[in-house]
């Protein structure tokens, strides 16, 4: 029968070190044609949901910052630090969809590559240490460089985000000092012109 055909395939993927799946956490499915079968079966079924790109988790996991930076690290290569709109989607979640395309800051030379269903879109831009933090292990921007980041590509979400990233606990003087760090850098006036309006 064909499901005895794929189950030596599938168990092997699962058993791939750091691909074992623990319902509890997110994990990213082998590549072949009998994983992707046997997630797409349990997605349909309700015992996984999608989290981010190809990253599934267990449909009762409560999701939250340490979950979102989980998955997202399984996306990621080592060293990355993660900016815009996908370290929003980690610090503040729903209603943020999950990033289809996320940007890294990685010190190797700028390229775009994909993995596990989101393309990623690296640069090397300069970084100051105060505005890099950790959430479970993954290195993103802090909540206020990435109001800034975001601000400066697209003003006109960046009410809403600053909404969504002070439930978060974004501080207005968190914001100030970041843009103070980042005068001088392209986009940044206007980011700060719109983060001064009165909301």
């Amino acid at each position: 029968m064909p499901v005895l055909e794929t189950s030596p395939a599938w168990l092997s993927d699962l058993l791939v070190r750091g691909r074992c799946p623990d319902p509890a956490q997110p994990w990213l499915p082998g590549a072949s044609p009998a994983a992707r079968a046997a997630v797409s079966r349990d997605v349909r079924e309700g015992l996984l949901r999608r989290l981010v790109g190809d990253v599934v988790v267990g449909t009762d996991v409560r999701v939250d910052a340490v979950v979102r930076s989980r998955a997202l690290a399984l996306l990621v290569p080592a060293g990355a630090v993660v900016v815009g709109t996908a370290a929003a989607w980690v610090h503040a979640g729903a209603p943020l969809p999950p990033p289809q395309q996320v940007q890294i800051v990685r010190r190797s030379a700028a390229r775009h590559a994909s993995a596990g269903g989101v393309r990623l879109v690296s640069s090397r831009c300069r970084l100051e240490e105060e505005d890099v933090g950790q959430v479970a292990g993954l290195a993103l921007t802090t909540p206020a460089r990435t109001l800034l980041d975001v601000a400066a590509r697209d003003p006109r979400s960046a009410s809403r985000l600053r909404e969504l990233l002070s439930a978060a606990g974004l501080s207005g003087d968190d914001v100030a000092s970041a843009a103070a760090r980042a005068r001088g850098r392209a986009h940044v006036r206007t980011a700060r012109r719109v983060l001064a309006a009165p909301t």
